[in-house]
């Protein structure tokens, strides 16, 4: 569950949640959907050299990893052969201060040509206060300790083996590290290793295969894992026995040569919580491929999709004005309908407006998908080449081996155009909102935090055996724990349980309220709402707020009012008046009250913490509440009058 910000705790009030589902694909999708264990992502990657600093720079990796760190959502990435030396780790933390948090350790002689390993913490996701580091082997071997979203501490230890002066010196490494942890019994055993260990252990990990091959400081590397309580087979091995990929890539004299040096290697109780093992070329410069792997624990709470918004970005795609428009012209022809027919339960003006914003989102999102940039789409089609060429059989493995070089070649290129675009487009937004007081400044100069979620809560006077409290964890239990304490907060505790004195109290208290409406204010105030109340309301509007869970914002209506007041200048044209829609709803609603077959009053509570108190407790948030952007727009309507 989510805290300390705000909190998506669940609808105030009854779900369609059946009819979601028949539009998804059924119960069954429905399920499927249901929350799931927060993950955290954690990706290794051997750079191949610090490169450069340069705008629009080929060789400027840190910019373009910054970019593929935010893309794929990676809480950590442990990366080798940085060439990183204090100052140019302060350089990057002043690019990149906000963002992300660099630890290191480099080379002691020669820390700009040779090794180099860190840790690079996505502040967005994982909450980096207090997280440490603890060099092991100085520019080969570093630890982090970091507390988990479980509230426990997780050890990680990034790795750069020797490959320079062969199979000596990577197996002094690897005992060294051995030896490291054994003398220091105040240093935790890490949970994951992961990093470049320059050593295949497997014939499936290397092409071409070399018989006969050996290897003396593999059997230091296997010493090492079993000292540290480490999984003998690497993790991506375990989930693909059979499988062949690579993350590192060589040609050299016209022969293609690949292995897969790069792993990572779990506890044996970390394992069963891992997930989406993953080996892919990435968009920045380097001869390695990402490896990465999704972890979780069993106390990690479980988080949802959220709600759907309105793409607000299309909102100037003709295409989709169009479509919209066309429902909306449907949408008036409806009400004309109702209008000569009669209204019936299944066949009003509310009716119509909770189907006019379903058709509107649904279209939004096919629309979004349809416009997929084609660069984005080219990258899936090499990607899908890509697993095709690996999984095909070939008599030839020099030719098969060429095939997947070339192919991934010509994938880690067009990835690393594709960040490029974004570092153009991100460098245009900042040019034009950058140096203005708007939501884009106000995020760029904002301290990055992950969202704060509540892994339980406390169940009111329950206790167990020893006389502790008890937590439940279930999201959806935790939710009905919220839900039942702040409907209680709400409940009158005034001695009059079957209402007999309500009416007297009522008398009571408007014989004592001097102020009086004159009869032309009552006259207003009793009459039907009216087209210029709604468009004053949806004028007076605020951009920018968030909205319910039909995802419609205020943007979408006033730039579907505005097409109307366009069209409205030119007689021959058809006009779709959708403060006309929603008037003929909100009167409805007058008459009839608030259709159950709608959506329109429902809300998503939100919880935010207090900053006292314990963090399992309920009583230490406050509930926020949000809601569709039509209903606040009659209540607007209403307030105005008052």
């Amino acid at each position: 569950m989510r805290g300390g910000e705000r909190q998506e705790w669940g609808r105030t009030s009854g779900v369609r949640d059946e009819a979601r589902a028949s539009r998804r694909g059924g119960s069954k999708g429905l399920q499927d959907r249901k929350a799931r264990k927060l993950e955290m992502r954690i990706a290794t990657l051997n750079l191949n050299g610090f490169g450069n600093l340069i705008r629009d720079h080929d060789d400027n990796k840190w910019s373009t990893m910054y970019r593929m760190i935010k893309e794929q959502r990676i809480a950590i990435l442990m990366v080798q052969e940085t060439h990183l030396t204090e100052e140019r780790c302060n350089e990057l933390r002043r690019i990149f201060a906000s963002k992300i948090k660099i630890m290191h350790s480099e080379h002691p002689l020669t820390p700009t040509t040779k090794e180099g390993v860190a840790f690079v913490l996505n502040k967005s996701i994982i909450n980096t206060a207090g997280a440490k580091v603890r060099t092991i082997v100085p520019g080969r071997a570093l630890q982090l300790s970091i507390e988990w979203r479980d509230g426990k501490m997780r050890h990680l230890l990034c790795i750069y083996a020797p490959t320079s002066n062969g199979q000596t010196e990577r197996k002094t490494f690897f005992e060294n590290v051995k030896t490291f942890y054994a003398e220091n019994a105040d240093v935790p055993k890490p949970h994951l290793m992961a990093g470049d260990f320059n050593v295949t252990e497997s014939e499936l990990d290397r092409s071409p295969h070399r018989p006969n091959r050996s290897d003396n400081s593999m059997g230091a590397l296997e010493d090492l894992k079993l000292s540290l309580n480490l999984m003998s087979t690497d993790g991506w091995r375990m989930t693909y026995p059979t499988k062949k990929d690579y993350t590192f890539f060589r040609k050299s004299n016209g022969i293609s040569a690949m292995s897969r040096l790069d792993r990572i290697y779990v506890r044996s109780d970390v394992f069963p919580w891992t997930r989406n093992w993953d080996i892919r070329p990435v968009g920045v410069r380097t001869d390695h491929s990402l490896v990465s792997v999704c972890m979780t624990t069993p106390r990690s709470p479980e988080v949802g999709r959220g709600r759907s918004l309105f793409p607000l970005q299309l909102l100037g795609n003709k295409a989709l004005k169009k479509e919209m428009k066309e429902c909306g012209v449907r949408a008036m022809q409806e009400l004309s309908k109702i209008r000569e027919q009669g209204r019936t339960v299944g066949s009003n003006p509310q009716i119509v407006l909770h189907i006019l914003k379903t058709e509107w989102m649904e279209l939004a999102r096919k629309r979004e998908k349809a416009m997929m940039p084609k660069l984005v789409g080219e990258i899936e089609g090499l990607e899908k080449e890509l697993r095709r060429r690996k999984n095909a059989e070939s008599p030839n493995e020099e030719e098969w081996n060429d095939d997947i070089e070339a192919a991934t070649r010509h994938l880690k290129a067009s990835k690393e155009s594709k960040l490029k675009v974004q570092q153009y487009a991100s460098r245009a937004k900042h040019r034009k909102d950058g140096e203005r007081p708007t939501k884009y400044w106000t995020r760029l100069h904002k301290e990055q935090k992950p969202r704060e979620l509540i892994p339980a809560l406390v169940i009111p006077g329950a206790v167990n055996v020893a006389g502790e409290r008890v937590y439940e964890e279930n999201a959806d239990r935790m939710a009905e724990l919220a839900r039942a304490h702040f409907d209680k907060v709400q409940v009158d505790s005034l001695p009059d349980p079957d209402g007999r004195n309500r009416s007297s109290d009522i008398m009571e208290v408007m014989e004592n309220v001097t102020a009086r409406l004159t009869e032309e204010q009552q006259v207003r105030v009793g009459s039907d709402i009216t087209w210029d109340d709604c468009e004053e309301a949806l004028i007076g509007a605020k951009n920018g707020t968030a909205p319910g869970l039909d995802g419609v914002q205020y943007e979408v209506w006033k730039t579907m009012h505005e097409r109307f007041k366009e069209d409205r200048r030119h007689p021959e044209r058809t006009k779709v008046d959708v403060v006309d829609i929603l008037r003929e709803a909100f009167l409805d609603m007058q008459k009839y009250g608030v259709s159950e077959r709608t959506d329109f009053a429902q809300g998503w509570m939100s919880p935010i913490y207090k900053e006292k108190g314990e963090r399992t407790d309920i009583v230490n948030y406050r509930p926020i509440t949000l809601l569709n952007t039509d209903y606040k727009l009659l209540t607007k309507v209403l307030a105005i009058r008052l």
